[in-house]
């Protein structure tokens, strides 16, 4: 039982006011805004009520015999004695203020020693049935979590920035000065610029404005650069060595005589094996190696100087050529690559040429005296002299 802090009078906890001297009774006035919990059965009853709903026991009698269920064990007689509880702070006269509920402490938060007393222990579990603490939980946040995706989610992938490309030539006609060649490879200073600033610029040994001295495959005045119809040509001039020009993506047809250049390597596509020659009179058959039972196409490796070396001999609708691991293997060469192009031939012996996606590519000879119109990445070879054109 309490007793009145101004005469001493027995309280209970149901009064608001002391019945002796009229003092208020703090813990009276929330019991009669938050209602009450019973100490008989820990039943809830709401505010006003004298007896409990569930076991009809009066509410705010004392029961020193009855522990509460929550309470602390009881502290051993050789500590010393657990402070009193401290004097309740008044509250607002309003008793609808919302300063009085939310000033409620938690019984999670309440010092052991307090909560081990049965008046506030009762207090607060009338406390924490009057009162439902409602989280604020974003609109946007997603089940079991009370953060938002933004938070949780892992983070974005980085930018992926494409790498800077080269931008298209301008479209329109080409004038003088606007194409420039840029030797790639040969006996001349590897990046050397030469610009095409004029309507013909011819290109050789020693005659023009594209010359290599040291280069003895080129002749004096091997080709020509020429502007025309607003597009740039190459004319071959009909040297021995030849002009040529790179594949750019597709396969061309190759006749008996034609020459290409993979590497630094020169060959000769011969044309279809040709049929056996008439024998003896009297029948007999010259003695050689079987013939191939498919169609066979004769290649011819063209060394430096005109002369023919290596011969090959292959059957078959695909005779590759390369490094290594090929039908035609041209042995060690730094510009080749393992499988470098390939012949395509058909049942009649014709055959057409692709480059197989090597690095440093498979070049055509232009037929002499003849005229091709260039484009900005073209590759061409005059001599040992490999050309990118670039259009500015």
């Amino acid at each position: 039982m309490l007793e009145c802090k101004s005469c001493g009078a027995g309280l209970d906890l149901t009064m608001s006011a002391c019945a002796a001297c009229g003092a208020e009774v703090e813990l009276g006035r929330l019991t009669g805004i938050l209602g009450m919990v019973c100490r008989a059965c820990d039943s809830y009853n709401e505010p006003g009520a004298r007896a409990c709903a569930a076991c009809g026991a009066a509410l705010g009698d004392a029961r020193p015999d009855r522990t509460p269920a929550l309470d602390p064990p009881p502290v051993p007689a050789s500590s010393p004695p657990a402070p009193g509880p401290p004097a309740p702070s008044p509250f607002s006269s309003s008793p609808f203020a919302p300063s009085k509920v939310a000033s409620v402490a938690p019984a999670s938060i309440v010092p052991p020693a307090v909560a081990g007393q049965p008046v506030l222990r009762a207090f607060q579990r009338g406390a924490a049935a009057a009162t439902r603490v409602v989280p604020l939980v974003p609109s946007h946040a997603t089940p079991g979590s009370l953060l938002p995706p933004a938070a949780s989610a892992a983070p974005p992938p980085p930018l992926q920035v494409a790498p800077p490309r080269r931008a298209a030539p301008p479209a329109g006609p080409l004038v003088p000065g606007r194409a420039t060649l840029i030797l790639e490879r040969g006996e001349g200073l590897d990046g050397a610029r030469f610009q095409l600033g004029k309507e013909q610029v011819a290109a050789g040994r020693s005659h023009g404005a594209v010359i290599f001295p040291e280069d003895p495959c080129l002749a004096p005045h091997h080709a020509t650069f020429f502007y025309r119809d607003g597009a740039l040509h190459l004319r071959d001039e009909g040297a021995p060595g030849g002009t040529y020009l790179r594949l750019r993506g597709t396969s061309v047809p190759v006749r008996p005589g034609d020459l290409f250049a993979l590497g630094d390597r020169l060959l000769r596509f011969a044309g279809p094996l040709p049929a056996s020659p008439p024998g003896p009179p009297d029948g007999t058959r010259r003695l050689g190696a079987p013939r191939p039972p498919t169609p066979t196409v004769v290649i011819e490796e063209v060394l430096e100087g005109g002369i023919i070396g290596r011969v090959f001999v292959r059957g078959g609708g695909s005779v590759t050529i390369g490094r290594s691991g090929c039908a035609v293997n041209l042995g060690d060469d730094p510009y080749l690559s393992a499988a470098h192009a390939e012949l395509v031939v058909d049942s009649a012996g014709a055959a057409r040429l692709k480059d197989l996606g090597s690095s440093n590519g498979t070049y055509v000879r232009v037929t002499p005296r003849a005229e091709r119109q260039l484009h900005d990445g073209d590759w061409l070879r005059l001599g040992r002299e490999v050309l990118r054109v670039e259009v500015e």
